[in-house]
């Protein structure tokens, strides 16, 4: 009996239907996933066009991953639009695609949503697909009752709607739970009912799918030659759909059964075909069975180096590199071919005893014993050799990391040394001023408050600036906030940030404004854009003394838009430019009113604008002024924001 892996095979059909679309059955297509892709990341669309663009590639592509990804996009339109019937969808979709990927329990959570969500709504197709893509999990697991339940469930309701579509696709499926029980009879009934509905509505890939299917299961029941003769009709057939997953499955199977027979020519000739396939696409799954595969059919062959090759990518497959398992798994080679080496030795000295006198057979023996010991000798050494080599280079990369965490730390604790100084100042301000505050209201001298509340709103923004900055450096630094770039409108930042200092500039006598081109545009995140030109704004703010100018202003410049703050302060010698973005090898700096700083903002600046996919370039002359220039792209790159 050939013993085959085939769970995650039959939920291959499942995603063909594009289950989420219940109008319409879509056949999986990447050309269409590439098009439709572009138009999703090159337009700036309404939600609900980019809800159902999402969808409809997370349908299309064949690539599971891809698919998971888009289907999470369509789930977040969903919930932020509060619409039910999406979020069942898109739960359902992301089910299928987690199935694909073999990723069990999380398929199981996003179908218990989806069901919950269509079960609130008595939407019963959508139950229907829902017990369907849980009946294949349970399959996976072999928990073939429990999965025939759902199937038999989904069935039922998929009668009742006369939607043939499904149906078949529900029997396409049902065939295994089936076979898991030994029931072949019910299982080639179903299969050959999906094939006749699938042939009905000329569905090529489902009845393509259905085809193979059974052919499986005739492998199962020992009828290798019907087997391989169904595989191959079905392999013909999907050749023109790309859809390497179940493909690759197919060739293993038929490589089994050419192995098994003796034809290894023949099987390793399917089973490298399985391996491109798998690898064109990324299914490791698909990659690790083919590698155990061809290892096997190699040793068949007496092709012990091939064998040891790729039998160690089977390992390096399955274990993810883990040296320990990797050297065991390697002596378990040696062993074997130790083994295999010294059967061939005793059939060749059997047959040579027949023929040859025994000195000569003695001698020819101590020879290849000689040989086979100083080659088990060399294999050692360049194992071991490579081991340590490994071994080595892990260690390196080991000092690497701890050698940047040291910097790390000795920079943060730079960073709160310096910030737990700074803070004093503007609370010890605020306790000062509101005893001063106390005083005059209990004198009832009224006139002298304004100058009190001018200050403290200074030190409270002041205070504000520093702890805000103090929070994204630290988010920044462990990569968690939240960044969701979208196409900005210039104008409308830096006013938010003009109107924020305005009251600063005011008390410090400087003439605040912003000039800006009204149809200006740039891709980022809005919070990182606003940090960016307000931390430029308040620096120089600081920085530019009573009757100066600060003055924040853009331009486009080919494919991107710069933007300028540019004030008339004190500006900075060519020493200070070169660690203006790495504060920890500087000072603190005192405005000139007299506000001090760490220079967190300026780093905040430098790293935004990093991740935002621009540059950033600063313009000084001591007692000139100063110019920040920050270049960003007007439309949405693939490396923008890491």
């Amino acid at each position: 009996m050939i013993i085959r892996k085939r769970n995650k095979f039959f939920s291959v059909a499942y995603l063909v239907i594009g289950f989420f679309n219940f109008s319409t059955a879509q056949v999986l297509d990447n050309a269409v996933a590439d098009s439709l892709i572009q138009v999703i990341l090159t337009e700036n669309l309404p939600d609900t066009t980019r809800y159902k663009l999402a969808m409809d590639i997370a349908d299309y592509a064949t690539v599971p991953r891809l698919s998971l990804n888009y289907a999470q996009e369509a789930l977040q339109v969903a919930n932020d639009l509060q619409n039910d019937s999406w979020k069942a969808a898109a739960w359902l979709s992301i089910g299928q695609s987690q199935e694909k990927l073999g990723n069990i329990e999380k398929a199981q959570t996003a179908l218990l949503n989806s069901i919950s969500l269509y079960t609130k709504q008595d939407y019963q197709l959508g139950v229907a697909s829902a017990y369907q893509t849980l009946g294949n999990v349970l399959t996976q697991q072999s928990n073939y009752s429990k999965a025939l339940e759902y199937y038999k469930h989904a069935i039922s309701l998929l009668r009742k709607k006369d939607d043939s579509v499904r149906l078949a696709t529900v029997l396409l499926n049902v065939s295994e739970a089936y076979e898991g029980i030994k029931q072949y009879d019910s299982s080639e009934l179903s299969l050959q009912e999906a094939i006749i509905m699938f042939k009905e509505l000329d569905f090529e890939v489902g009845e393509s799918y259905a085809i193979g299917n059974l052919g499986l299961l005739k492998i199962e029941q020992g009828n290798d030659k019907a087997g391989a003769k169904y595989l191959n009709e079905a392999i013909d057939r999907l050749q023109k759909f790309n859809d390497n997953y179940a493909i690759a499955e197919y060739q293993l199977s038929i490589s089994k059964i050419y192995q098994e027979q003796g034809d290894t020519a023949t099987a390793l000739n399917y089973a490298l075909q399985s391996w491109e396939m798998a690898e064109q696409d990324g299914l490791l799954e698909q990659m690790r069975n083919a590698s155990e595969r061809l290892a096997s059919i190699y040793v068949q062959r007496g092709d012990y180096e091939q064998a040891y090759l790729h039998q160690t990518r089977y390992l390096e497959l399955k274990d993810s590199i883990n040296n320990i398992e990797v050297v065991q798994n390697l002596a378990d080679m040696r062993t074997e071919f130790e083994v295999a080496q010294k059967q061939s030795e005793i059939d060749f000295l059997t047959e040579r005893r027949n023929n040859q006198r025994k000195v000569q057979v003695g001698l020819i023996l101590l020879l290849l014993l000689i040989v086979v010991v100083a080659w088990l000798f060399y294999r050692s050494y360049r194992i071991q050799k490579k081991a340590n080599e490994q071994l080595s280079q892990q260690k390196k990369e080991l000092n690497a990391k701890n050698e940047m965490l040291d910097a790390l730390i000795v920079t943060r604790e730079r960073f709160f040394s310096i910030i737990s100084h700074d803070l004093r100042g503007p609370v010890g301000s605020f306790y000062s001023l509101a005893s001063i505050l106390k005083m005059h209201l209990q004198k009832q001298e009224y006139d002298n408050l304004p100058p009190i509340i001018d200050h403290i709103e200074k030190s409270a923004i002041h205070l504000s600036l520093m702890l805000d900055n103090l929070l994204n450096w630290a988010l920044n630094q462990q990569d968690d906030i939240p960044v969701q770039p979208e196409k900005l409108l210039v104008k409308e930042i830096a006013e938010e940030v003009v109107e924020v200092f305005q009251t600063v500039a005011i008390s410090k006598d400087i003439m605040l404004r912003s000039l800006f081109d009204t149809s200006l545009y740039v891709w980022a995140d809005r919070n990182v854009l606003f940090t960016i030109i307000r931390n430029l704004t308040n620096n120089a703010l600081k920085f530019t003394p009573p009757s100066g100018a600060v003055t924040i202003t853009a331009q486009r410049s080919g494919g991107d838009v710069v933007i300028q703050v540019i004030d008339t302060g004190i500006g900075m010698s060519a020493e200070k430019l070169e660690t203006l973005f790495r504060p920890q090898e500087g000072q603190s700096t005192w405005g000139t009113s007299g506000e001090k700083g760490v220079g967190l903002g300026l780093q905040l600046v430098k790293e935004f604008t990093d991740r935002s996919g621009g540059t950033i370039d600063v313009v000084s002359v001591p007692n000139s002024g100063t110019t920040f220039s920050v270049r960003l792209p007007i439309n949405h790159k693939e490396k923008v924001i890491a």
